[in-house]
């Protein structure tokens, strides 16, 4: 049997599968903690108006960006000045840095990081 290779542990062994998931379970629950801990004590309370406020920024930055985007060379037969391309990616940034936080935060409190201190369905507020 020389020159074959050993087949690893990890493939035949199904208690090392179950050993591995335990340690990721462990590892998921530790990183759960951390964030609670971390996160909640930055972000104490988060209320539902607030995270709407951030929802309407994040449609208002989108709102220009795009206002922009659809207004380049209007006037100018489809020429597009650099100013007019500086502008349009400084919104751009503006509107994708918005976006990841409020995705950030969503996910905070999908994961259970965070709370919403009122969670009752309320309206925009726009």
């Amino acid at each position: 049997m020389e020159g074959l290779p050993l087949m690893p542990i990890a493939n035949t062994d199904p208690a090392y599968y179950r050993a591995q998931k335990r340690l990721l379970d462990e590892v998921e629950h530790g990183v759960r903690e951390a964030n609670r801990a971390v996160i909640g004590q930055r972000l104490p309370e988060i209320t539902r108006d607030g995270f709407l406020r951030l929802a309407t920024v994040v449609a208002r930055l989108r709102a220009e960006y795009l206002a922009c985007a659809l207004g380049l060379g209007r006037e100018t037969r489809g020429e597009v000045t650099r100013e007019e391309i500086d502008r349009l990616a400084r919104l751009r940034t503006a509107y994708d840095e918005a976006r990841l936080a409020f995705e950030a935060l969503e996910r905070c409190v999908q994961r259970g990081y965070v709370e919403i201190a009122d969670p009752r369905p309320v309206r925009t507020p726009f």
